[in-house]
C-alpha cells in the first residue's frame, strides 16, 4: 500500500496542498464537535481519514505536513474566533503524529501476509474493547465530565451498548464487503490490513495518545471521561476510516497508478 507510486516533489507538494484544504473542510465542516457536556469531543467524517492517506500517498514527513497544516487552517478558517483566541497546540500535535505514524503502521501491518490472524486479531481486540464498555456502564453509576455528574440510566446503558454493538457488526461488515469487492479485482489491496493498520492507529495514537493531548489542553477535563468517551467513538472511526481509506485507494489505482508507474 505505501510507496506504491512513484510521485516527484512537484507531484507530492500538489497532491499535500490539496489534501490539507480538504481534511481541513472535513475536520471542521463534515464534523460534529462542541458538545455542551464534553467539549474535547469531535466526530469527523473524512478528516482523519485523509490525513492518514497522504501519510501512505506521501509518506511520514509530507503526512505530518498534512496532519498539523490541516487542523491550523481549519482553525483560523472554520472555527468560531470568539471559542479561543489560538488554536491547542495539543490538538495540533496529535494530528502531526497521525499524519507521521500512519505510514509506519501500515508499512509494517501489509508484512504481514496472514490475512486471518489480522481479522480474528482485530475481532478478539474489539470484542474485548466492547465488553469493556458494557461492563463500565453498567458496573458506575455515574461519569463525572467538567466538575459535573452525569447519571448512567438503564436507557443509556442500553442505548450505547446497542449503538456499540451495531458499529461492531458494521466493521466486519465493511472489511466483509470490500475485501469482497476489491480484492481479486485489486491485487495490490488488502481491505484487511488497511482496517486492522486504522485500528491500531485508533488505539494507540487517537485512543491512548490523543486522550493524553486532550486531558492536557483541556485542564478541567481528566483522563478517565475523555478517554472512555474516545473508546466509544472508535467504534465509528475504525469502519469509516477503512471504508474511506479503501475507496481512495481504488480510486487513485484507477486514476493515476497507469500514469505514474
Amino acid at each position: 500500500m505505501v510507496n506504491r507510486y512513484s510521485l516527484g516533489i512537484v507531484q507530492k507538494i500538489c497532491f499535500a496542498a490539496m489534501l490539507i484544504v480538504l481534511a481541513a473542510i472535513c475536520q471542521k465542516l463534515l464534523a460534529f464537535s462542541n458538545f455542551p457536556p464534553i467539549p474535547f469531543l469531535r466526530i469527523s467524517f473524512g478528516g482523519p481519514a485523509l490525513i492518514i492517506f497522504s501519510s501512505i500517498l506521501l509518506g511520514p514527513i509530507f503526512g505530518a505536513l498534512v496532519g498539523g497544516a490541516s487542523d491550523l487552517i481549519g482553525f483560523v478558517v472554520f472555527d468560531p474566533k470568539t471559542t479561543s483566541g489560538v488554536p491547542f497546540f495539543q490538538i495540533t500535535l496529535l494530528y502531526v503524529v497521525l499524519g507521521c505514524v500512519s505510514y509506519f503502521v501500515f508499512k509494517y501491518i501489509e508484512k504481514i501476509k496472514n490475512k486471518k490472524v489480522i481479522l480474528l486479531t482485530e475481532l478478539i481486540t474489539f470484542v474485548a474493547i466492547f465488553v469493556g464498555v458494557t461492563l463500565f456502564m453498567f458496573l458506575k453509576d455515574n461519569l463525572t465530565i467538567y466538575g459535573k455528574t452525569y447519571e448512567f440510566t438503564t436507557a443509556i446503558r442500553i442505548a450505547t451498548t446497542i449503538i456499540t454493538f451495531i458499529l461492531l457488526c458494521c466493521l466486519f461488515l465493511i472489511n466483509l464487503l470490500l475485501a469482497k469487492r476489491f480484492e481479486k479485482k485489486y491485487e495490490n489491496i488488502s481491505v484487511y490490513a488497511i482496517s486492522f493498520s486504522c485500528f491500531l492507529i485508533e488505539l494507540v495514537v487517537m485512543l491512548l495518545f490523543g486522550t493524553a493531548m486532550k486531558v492536557w489542553a483541556f485542564s478541567s477535563a481528566t483522563f478517565l471521561p475523555v478517554f472512555f468517551t474516545q473508546l466509544v467513538v472508535s467504534f465509528l472511526n475504525v469502519p469509516l476510516n477503512t471504508f474511506l481509506i479503501s475507496y481512495i485507494i481504488v480510486l487513485m489505482d484507477k486514476t493515476l497508478k497507469k500514469n505514474l508507474a
